[in-house]
């Protein structure tokens, strides 16, 4: 449709603001939606506006892009609808001119907010420039009509209230010739509005209960996303965690999720366990955070299998100018089941402690240890006998068997691994007879043997052995993977350390 020339100015400086003015956010992909379908609407080409040419000709996908297997620009429109309406709601609220997209179309509309004098309160915006009577919602902007159209509601408007007080005198007497009580339920109470905090937990999607877990951290459900669908799992087992409830349930579709937050910088996981029984590479999901660029993975991939916990891993997020951290969900099967944002100094990947037991473990040097997670295969070994282990020491629990660890960090980096071992059975407290050579295993690092023929007892008898292992890089799905097989009786490991050994 043709644009109105007087207001065409006023338009384009409002596209230049959004542009210019940081509120889009970091992400490439939502100005130049943004850039080109606004541009085409100036130039009257609005009928050019379809998937495919935004795709092509924006967005820098090839000549072969099939929307079917590519949800790009979808994902993008929603992304860049959410945050058209959360800048008109916030600092661009008094802006002159409100651009919107509006749901199921490509085409902006424009909103002129100097027609609103002319109007009356229940009048329902439209777009400046279609030249369609389609109301659109913004912010409950409204947007003027012809003054003839206004007049000729007024009769209708008087007939209207005239049917409504007969009807409310009928049902008055009528209530009052029956001897009849209706008790109503009271409303229940507003919920608080979500408050900034300086570390979240979210258990996501409707219907979840607090859980606090192994490790003593509470996760609470909250009203985090609109939109997407919100599913329960049934009690099942989770391999890989200590805390199955965490991935009981979730969100999945397209959603937006907004995590208050206070100033400073974060590293954000997202926690999976596929509860499908799709085969692989049919489960991909895509995040986005603060309208940055799209990440696409699959769970069952990233984890190995249905019912192992995975995460993935973010670092050096800050929130927006609103202050707070934006996410964009897509999936159409797989659950984001959980949400976790942590304080941190850097945009390093916070240190990564676990041990083997079941609980945390504080340190002598006050470092906590998580309890165990990421493994795959294996049992726990027998408890420590109290009297003869310290409360501190992170060597007392051990994993054992054939089992390997898919530790989550962000790439591209390098990290320091360190591995703690102590031979809880033979040549110890007599228990066995035994020494060096009853027991030895390799270890694995994203697929390079790093410990071939190991023995703990020839390493350091029975006192714990310690093995670091440096600049190591993730693999390309962003994990270490260790690995340990069996030589001479079962492998075992007690605790496991990475932490990143340079400045990103």
């Amino acid at each position: 449709m043709p644009v109105i020339p007087g207001r065409l100015e006023a338009e384009k400086e409002e596209l230049n603001w959004l542009l210019t003015s940081g509120a889009l956010g970091r992400s490439s992909n939502l100005t130049r939606m943004l850039t080109y379908v606004c541009e085409k609407h100036f130039l009257g080409q609005d009928e050019q506006v379809k998937e495919y040419a935004i795709a092509t000709e924006a967005l820098g996908r090839r000549e072969d892009f099939d929307p079917q297997s590519d949800t790009i620009v979808r994902v993008t429109a929603h992304s860049l609808r959410k945050r058209l309406e959360e800048i008109y709601q916030t600092d661009g609220l008094n802006r002159p001119v409100h651009i919107l997209i509006p749901l199921g179309r490509y085409v902006p509309s424009f909103v002129h907010r100097e027609q609103d004098s002319t109007l009356g309160l229940d009048d329902p915006p439209v777009s400046a420039s279609s030249g369609s009577e389609q109301a659109v919602s913004l912010a409950g902007l409204p947007v003027a009509r012809p003054l003839a159209k206004q007049l000729l509601r007024w009769p209708v408007l008087v007939a209207f209230l005239a049917v409504v007080l007969v009807v409310c005198g009928l049902v008055f007497f009528a209530h009052r010739s029956v001897k009849k009580v209706i008790v109503t339920a009271p409303l229940a109470p507003p919920l608080p509005p979500l408050q900034p905090a300086s570390i979240t937990r979210a258990l996501m999607g409707t219907g979840r209960k607090t859980y606090v877990d192994q490790s003593g951290n509470t996760w609470t459900p909250g009203r985090y996303c609109s939109d997407g669908a919100s599913v329960t799992i049934p009690t099942q087992k989770i391999i890989g965690t200590e805390d199955p409830n965490i991935y009981l349930g979730g969100i999945r579709g397209i959603a937006h999720c907004t995590f208050p937050v206070k100033p400073g910088q974060y590293e954000v996981h997202f926690l999976f366990a596929e509860n499908s029984d799709l085969p692989a590479a049919t489960r991909p999901v895509i995040l986005s955070i603060n309208a940055g660029p799209n990440i696409t993975f699959d769970v069952v991939d990233n984890a190995g299998g249905d019912g192992i916990a995975t995460s993935y891993v973010l670092s050096g997020i800050r929130p927006e100018n609103d202050g707070a951290i934006h996410l964009d969900f897509t999936s159409e099967v797989s659950l984001l089941d959980a949400v976790e944002i942590l304080p941190s100094n850097s945009e390093n990947l916070l240190p990564v402690r676990i041990t083997a037991s079941p609980f945390p473990i504080v340190d002598s040097a006050d470092q906590v240890w998580l309890s165990d997670r990421y493994f795959l295969g294996g049992r726990r070994g027998q408890p420590p006998d109290p009297s003869k282990t310290s409360k501190h020491d992170i060597t007392g629990y051990a994993r054992i068997g054939s089992f390997r660890y898919n530790i989550p960090v962000v790439s591209p980096g390098k990290y320091r691994v360190t591995l703690f071992f102590s031979e809880p059975w033979f040549g110890k407290h007599d228990l066995v007879r035994g020494g060096p050579g009853s027991r030895i295993f390799n270890v694995s690092c994203n697929g390079s043997i790093i410990l071939k023929n190991f023995d703990i007892m020839a390493e350091g008898g029975t006192n714990p052995a310690i093995k670091k292992f440096d600049n190591i890089e993730p693999t390309a799905r962003g994990r270490i993977e260790l690995s340990f097989t069996p030589v001479v009786n079962y492998p075992i490991v007690n605790a496991i350390e990475v932490v990143p050994e340079h400045s990103r």
